[in-house]
């Protein structure tokens, strides 16, 4: 009679990049999310809670590599019967989801629209220390208009909210960034390609 082989067990191993959260950690952040919302709430945003899987075309401007839907992120093809199903991805980060959730339901939200979002987001990338490849974000943007107010704004929320979780203020320094001043530069350097503009931007 022939020995059936043993398999050998699983290794009980929390993936690369990942960890778990046990009692004292999860009660703290769920505390600490519930603070914050606080003060976005004060604020006057409303609260969005999106779906963790887009469709990769949702998110394929923000993609490393649009050729490879994989890389950067965690993403399967749904399977269907000709077996060339969409591409979908775990959401990266908290914004490329509202974009696609306000150019779908732009109709029937207020404008400006003011919303946040929290919650984990996931990305394929080479975890080092203190960089996992799921972490939480807390998320707040203005969409619908151009005035500058909104952006003050958004810089004293996040203020009022650091100071909230425990960091005094003087503690910290917010830093304001401009996309149109790094888009000048590309320009002046002769980078009118957008596909040269994007390699540029993900180096």
């Amino acid at each position: 009679m022939a020995k059936v082989k043993k398999q050998p067990r699983p290794k009980a191993v929390t993936p690369k990049g990942f960890r778990d959260y046990f009692g004292a950690e999860v009660t703290q952040r769920t505390e600490m999310l519930q603070t914050i919302a606080g003060v976005y709430h004060r604020y006057g945003f409303d609260a969005l809670e999106s779906s963790a899987v887009e469709t990769v075309e949702a998110l394929g401007k923000f993609l490393p590599d649009v050729d490879r839907p994989n890389e950067g992120v965690f993403a399967c093809q749904e399977a269907d019967e000709d077996g060339k199903g969409d591409w979908m991805a775990l959401r990266y980060d908290l914004t490329a989801p509202l974009a696609r959730v306000y150019a779908q339901h732009r109709n029937d939200l207020p404008t400006p629209y003011r919303r946040y979002a929290m919650g984990p987001v996931w990305r394929n990338e080479k975890p080092g220390p203190g960089r996992y490849r799921q972490f939480y974000q807390c998320d707040a943007d203005t969409v619908g208009t151009a005035s500058m107010a909104a952006d003050a704004e958004i810089c004293a929320m996040l203020a009022d909210t650091l100071e909230a979780v425990g960091i005094p203020r003087g503690d910290f320094l917010v830093r304001v960034n401009n996309r149109k001043v790094l888009n000048g530069v590309l320009e002046t350097m002769g980078l009118a390609d957008e596909g040269q503009r994007d390699a540029v931007l993900r180096t």
